[in-house]
């Protein structure tokens, strides 16, 4: 099956409801509350990591749509094991991404008021979204995120705020959000990518890419 086939068949046009079924359903159907969801989760995310997480890297620079586009990438060791199931493979990747983004102080606070506020839903809100799927080479999977960063470059240079501890993160966050590009430019995607949603909204944006030994999730946010 192609690698869009396999991604349209995972996520569909309701992915949030088919994220939050997969844990409260299957994955974490043993737990009496959403308390006890999180901290399951955490739980698995960090057996997850250790088990395929190969490279990660992400920062953030002034916003192209919203304030702040944010980027997050790594690159996990194939689908193996229990999770040869490349839907249940997809689901785990991306939610340990999800989960990554996440402060200890943010964990922390998620699961402790978990079951006074029925809050367990708040982890699907990376996959919101209906926009659709496509396919690019790899090379237009670059240019499009080379396209995004000089548009925020050419919007940074006329950023008018005075804030000097953000001008000191922009000054270390571009060249890495650069450096991500170089670095992917270097490995040997195979196929074509594939992109869930699209830029303009508020939508998180992932991209999907399969290398001869890894594969590649990209997470882009540039929401208000």
């Amino acid at each position: 099956m192609l690698l869009k086939d396999s991604i349209e068949q995972a996520f569909g046009y309701d992915a949030e409801e088919r994220i939050f079924h997969f844990l409260v359903k299957d994955e974490l159907s043993d737990c009496g509350g959403d308390t006890a969801r999180w901290l399951r989760l955490f739980e698995k995310c960090e057996t997850w990591r250790k088990q395929f997480l190969l490279w990660e890297n992400g920062t953030y620079i002034n916003g192209v749509h919203g304030w702040n586009l944010e980027i997050n990438i790594c690159s996990f060791r194939p689908p193996m094991g229990e999770l040869e199931n490349r839907t249940k493979y997809f689901y785990c990747m991306t939610l340990l991404m999800v989960v990554n983004r996440m402060g200890i102080g943010e964990r922390s606070t998620l699961a402790e008021f978990g079951d006074k506020n029925n809050n367990f839903s708040a982890v699907i809100s990376d996959y919101y979204g209906n926009e659709g799927y496509l396919e690019l080479t790899p090379e237009q999977w670059l240019e499009e995120i080379a396209y995004l960063l000089k548009q925020s470059w050419e919007g940074y240079q006329k950023f008018s705020g005075k804030n000097p501890a953000y001008h000191r993160e922009m000054e270390i966050n571009y060249p890495k959000f650069q450096d991500i590009l170089d670095y992917l430019s270097r490995q040997s995607i195979s196929g074509n990518v594939v992109r869930m949603n699209r830029h303009g909204g508020d939508d998180t944006v992932w991209y999907f890419a399969e290398a001869s030994d890894c594969f590649y999730i990209m997470q882009l946010s540039d929401s208000m």
